[in-house]
């Protein structure tokens, strides 16, 4: 960890010295400022008119010792850190000035960059807790009057731990006092002061960081550990602290151990705080979208009859005024059923819950099908729809194409619906391409109605659009570009607009991509499931516990020539499976008695034929999981709640050609 610049209060009467420590901080490389003095008294002064990290005082000066020197200093900053410099070793001398809030001492034959960068370490990691708890203890205002106390006196805890015969050598008034006792009950329990105050939990912990201390070689080694101790009320209390080694055996091993700890109880608490907070927000994440996608499932379970009797209805010769009511109908359920998709999506993201597919497909072909689809809708509109792809974009690229497609349908969709004349005009290009990575660039340019700079500046935030006359001229909830930038982002891309008003906008996904091979297969052609020929003696079997969709089913396959068998739950469908030949079984996954799943899994378990019988899912739950599990638990596909027709006919279709 780097050392930041180091503004140092020197003091000591001999210039000669104050050179070869201005010397060794210099061939140390430490970033710093050194205001030096000779006189205790001008140093006390300059105290109160400086700011200082740390100083380092000698111990033998003129009219005041350094350890007076050193109380006068903790009393007008009894945050500093101040390192004492010693003419000779003297353990009980280092005690002595430990005991009143010395950071650290040396001997000034000890001054050297090495020793000097190991001190500043120390001194650096010293302040950065300082600093972390300063900011936790300001965050927390119930706190104030911790932070009080904190301020009038040293956090720091001095003592000295004898390791060989782990007992407590020598401790500080003030570790007395941080734990609740009085001097003269600390001393009664003598020995047996370390098993009352540590938890035994951590006594696995304590042992290996004194063992490794123990056997340590460089007496300037700073150990740091974090660690809590038992109050006399017997609630704990967190430390951090810094040791080195003290005192050692005729073998050479560490027997005692020089310690300063500081009390790091309240920022543990206030990080707790920050943990809990941080896990009750995504709790709530979580909650938000399973209770989003049980409303999408209850919704979606209505809005199948609705659309489906619709369309079926729409398929009937009405007068005028009826299949304009039905298109009506139809228009507002599609648009409902939009709406469902992006509040579940946007609840996904929030709880992240959404994940991507890595897979190959063919860009180009996407393009071309986008402009095939909309082409028709900007058409309706008098609009001019082009599109361009760059030759030297990779027909075939590796990510996820059904994403890619929700972001670019949004946005094409919006072209046209806020544009009432003009053009607009879709670009494919390559930006960059290495290793086989590739950064595509998605460009739709349009001539509508525009956005002002004010507009601009939330058009990505969630529920907002241009303005509330936006809103009401063209409707939407203001979330599918919110979603389209949370997923470009996913994707680990961006999505940029410039705009101006009256003339148009131009949105730009950038996104990036591996190259795939160009051995990439086609998906097979689909079967044509027009063929009626397919449809002849086929029986199907239908599990549904909702009499509406019941009805739409059954209607939607009777146009097909479907013979069905309608039954309300899995327990039902077993029963007529056991006894009656079909060749497909539609199963709705939320049934009573028996559930889809559980359904499902009796089917394959059959000891007949009967268990490769080929079985499609039916659900309103659109999450990827339960897509997922549909597959893992043995169906041979899923058919998504409203159901569409054309998928449900090309699903059977399939089935019965891969059966044949």
């Amino acid at each position: 960890m780097p050392i930041n610049s180091i503004h140092i209060l020197l003091v000591d009467d001999d210039n000669v010295d104050i050179m070869a420590f201005k010397r060794a901080i210099k061939q140390s490389s430490i970033a710093s400022t050194i205001a030096d003095f000779n006189y205790a008294d001008e140093a006390l002064e300059s105290l109160t008119l400086a700011q200082y990290d740390c100083a380092f005082i000698d111990y033998q000066l003129p009219g005041i010792d350094g350890l007076e020197l050193l109380k006068r200093i903790k009393i007008k900053k009894p945050e500093l850190p101040v390192c004492v410099l010693t003419s000779q070793g003297d353990e009980k001398l280092a005690v002595q000035m430990m005991k009143h809030g010395a950071h650290d001492y040396l001997t000034k034959d000890e001054v050297t960059p090495e020793n000097l960068r190991k001190v500043f370490h120390s001194i650096n990691r010293h302040l950065n807790l300082k600093r972390e708890k300063l900011a936790a203890e300001k965050l927390a205002k119930e706190k104030d009057d911790f932070i009080k106390k904190i301020s009038l006196s040293s956090p720091n805890l001095i003592y000295v731990n004898d390791l060989e015969n782990g007992s407590n050598a020598f401790y500080s008034e003030q570790s007395a006092r941080v734990l609740g006792y009085t001097r003269e009950e600390l001393e009664n329990l003598g020995n047996a002061l370390f098993n009352e105050i540590v938890d035994p939990a951590d006594l696995p912990n304590f042992i290996a960081h004194h063992k490794k201390i123990r056997h340590s070689n460089n007496d300037q080694q700073v150990f740091e550990h974090e660690f809590k101790l038992r109050h006399k009320k017997g609630h704990f209390i967190w430390f951090y602290s810094y040791e080195t080694a003290f005192k050692r055996n005729n073998n050479g091993k560490v027997s005692q151990v020089l310690g300063n700890a500081i009390d790091i109880t309240e920022r543990r608490k206030f990080e707790q705080q920050l943990l809990d907070a941080k896990r009750y927000a995504e709790n709530a994440a979580v909650t938000k979208a399973d209770f989003l996608s049980n409303m999408s499932h209850e919704i979606r379970t209505p809005m199948n009859a609705i659309i489906g009797l619709t369309n079926l209805l729409l398929k009937e010769k009405n007068n005028p005024e009826t299949e304009e009511n039905l298109k009506a109908i139809k228009y507002s359920a599609d648009n409902l059923l939009v709406l469902v998709n992006d509040i579940l999506d946007f609840s996904k993201i929030e709880a992240g819950k959404l994940k991507l597919e890595s897979i190959e497909f063919n860009v180009h072909e996407m393009i071309q099908l986008l402009h095939t689809t909309y082409n028709s809708k900007a058409q309706e509109k008098g609009l001019h729809f082009s599109y361009l792809i760059e030759k030297q974009v990779p027909k075939i690229l590796i990510g996820d194409p059904f994403r890619l497609n929700q972001i670019l349908v949004n946005i094409i969709g919006n072209a046209i619906k806020f544009t009432n004349k003009g053009t607009i005009q879709f670009s494919l290009n390559l930006k960059s391409i290495e290793s086989k990575k590739a950064l595509i660039e998605f460009s739709i340019t349009d001539s509508g109605i525009g956005m002002t700079e004010n507009q601009l500046k939330n058009i990505f935030e969630s529920f907002e659009q241009a303005s509330v006359n936006t809103s009401r001229k063209y409707g939407g909830t203001g979330l599918g570009l919110s979603i389209s930038r949370q997923l470009a982002q996913l994707k680990g891309g961006e999505i940029k607009v410039e705009s101006q008003k009256g003339i148009g906008s131009t949105f730009t996904l950038l996104l990036p991509y591996k190259v795939g091979t160009e051995k990439f297969q086609k998906a097979p052609t689909k079967i044509d499931a027009n063929n009626t020929h397919l449809f002849e003696n086929c029986k199907v079997l239908i599990a549904e516990d909702e009499p509406f969709n019941q009805l739409v089913i059954g209607q939607i396959l009777k146009q097909w020539n479907v013979k069905t068998t309608i039954v309300e739950n899995g327990k039902l469908a077993l029963e007529k499976l056991e006894t009656y030949d079909f060749d497909i079984v539609l199963l709705d996954i939320q049934m009573p008695e028996l559930d889809g799943f559980e359904t499902v899994k009796a089917i394959r378990n059959l000891k007949t034929s009967k268990s490769a019988i080929p079985v499609v899912a039916l659900t309103a739950d659109v999450l990827q999981e339960t897509k997922n599990k549909i597959i893992e638990m043995g169906f041979n596909k899923h058919v998504s709640k409203p159901i569409n027709e054309n998928v449900l006919k090309q699903t059977i279709a399939e089935l019965l050609v891969a059966v044949n």
